[in-house]
C-alpha cells in the first residue's frame, strides 16, 4: 500500500461478502459469509480497494466485544479478515488491522483480539499479537488460536 494504489474506506457488512466468500467460506452458500454483530450500530467494516480499478481486495469487521481471556478490559475484537489471493504479499491486511487499531484506540478499547486461524498465526504475530489459550477448533473451518494486543 505503499505506492498509494489502495485505499481503505468503511463499507457494509454485506460488501464484505465479496471477498469473504471466496477468502473464508470458499465452496459453501453465501449466507455463511455473515457473522455474529455484522449488523449492530457500533460494528465497522473496513476495505481495502485497488484505487486502478476501484476492485474491493481486502476486509476487516471491527466489533465491541470483550474478550474472555480479558474481562476486564474493554475489547474489541477483529473479525472477518481476508485479502483476495492475488492481492497477498502487497501489505494490504498489515494496513487492515493497522486501521482497526486506530479505530480501536479512538474508541479507548484497551484490547483488540480474534479468533485467528492457525495458518494467519505468523501474519498477527507479525504485527505484535500474542496467543493466549489453546488451540481450538471452529467447525468446518478448523483450528484457531485466541491472539490480542494491547492498545
Amino acid at each position: 500500500m505503499q505506492d498509494n494504489t489502495m485505499k481503505i474506506r468503511t463499507i457494509s457488512a454485506l460488501d464484505t461478502y465479496v471477498v469473504r466468500h471466496p477468502v473464508l467460506r470458499p465452496g459453501r452458500p453465501i449466507e455463511t459469509c455473515a457473522m455474529g454483530g455484522d449488523d449492530r450500530e457500533d460494528t465497522i467494516h473496513l476495505g481495502a480497494f485497488d484505487v486502478v480499478n476501484d476492485q474491493l481486495v481486502g476486509v476487516a469487521t471491527l466489533l465491541v466485544e470483550n474478550s474472555p481471556y480479558f474481562p476486564g478490559q474493554k475489547g474489541a475484537q477483529l473479525r472477518g479478515m481476508a485479502v483476495l489471493p492475488s492481492h497477498h504479499r502487497k501489505g494490504i491486511g498489515a494496513e487492515l488491522v493497522k486501521a482497526l487499531e486506530d479505530l480501536a484506540r479512538h474508541r479507548k478499547d484497551e484490547i483488540l483480539w480474534m479468533n485467528a486461524r492457525v495458518s494467519a498465526q505468523l501474519f498477527y504475530t507479525s504485527l505484535g499479537y500474542k496467543e493466549i489459550g489453546p488451540v481450538f477448533d471452529i467447525d468446518p473451518i478448523g483450528p484457531h488460536y485466541v491472539m490480542y494486543r494491547s492498545l
